[in-house]
């Protein structure tokens, strides 16, 4: 069965899923399959570092940049280990809140070594997904994103994600920690 795509419809089964009301598990699932309808598409081509772990898009929006210890479920295992020892990750994971659809949820870019935004048509394994729950909220995140993930790994949109340049600045170290260097 098909199900709207409106995000307001989309919202009334999270927040019932999230309060324990009664809410109708396929449509959850018809949802959970479908969520990176909702993720950023090819618009995103840039990400300039601003300063730690904040970047801005060529559209003007801030990401921040996860750790490397929480891509676990976007990066082949052998690379992940290596990445955590400081050797170049294989991807790099970069979040930002929905501020835009109203469902309240998070945009997710994973950025492969070169480029490329990892995808269905890249490897469906590691690919990115639009996040229900936020990953700072980890019961939630876990609860609408992760649970879900596992009996239905299967997800419906499978659309090429295009690349982004990843663009980071030179810092140096001060005293009041790592800064930005200043090029006139």
């Amino acid at each position: 069965m098909e199900y709207s795509l409106a995000p307001s419809e989309v919202k009334k089964i999270i927040d019932a899923k999230v309060n324990g009301e009664e809410y109708d598990e396929e449509q959850f699932i018809y949802y959970h399959l479908n969520r990176n309808h909702f993720n950023v598409k090819k618009e995103v081509t840039t990400l300039t570092h601003l300063m730690s772990n904040r970047f801005r898009d060529n559209r003007g929006f801030i990401w921040e940049e996860a750790p490397r210890f929480k891509n676990w479920f976007h990066t082949p295992k052998p690379q992940y280990f290596g990445s955590l020892l400081g050797f170049q990750p294989y991807s790099r994971k970069f979040l930002r809140p929905d501020n835009e659809t109203g469902i309240g949820g998070e945009f997710e870019m994973i950025i492969r070594h070169d480029g490329k935004r990892i995808d269905a048509l890249t490897h469906e394994g590691y690919q990115e997904t639009y996040n229900f729950g936020p990953t700072s909220n980890s019961s939630l995140h876990i609860l609408l994103d992760v649970d879900p993930h596992g009996p239905n790994p299967d997800y419906t949109v499978k659309i090429d994600a295009g690349r982004v340049t990843i663009i980071n600045r030179e810092m140096k170290l001060t005293r009041r920690g790592l800064r930005p260097v200043n090029r006139q």
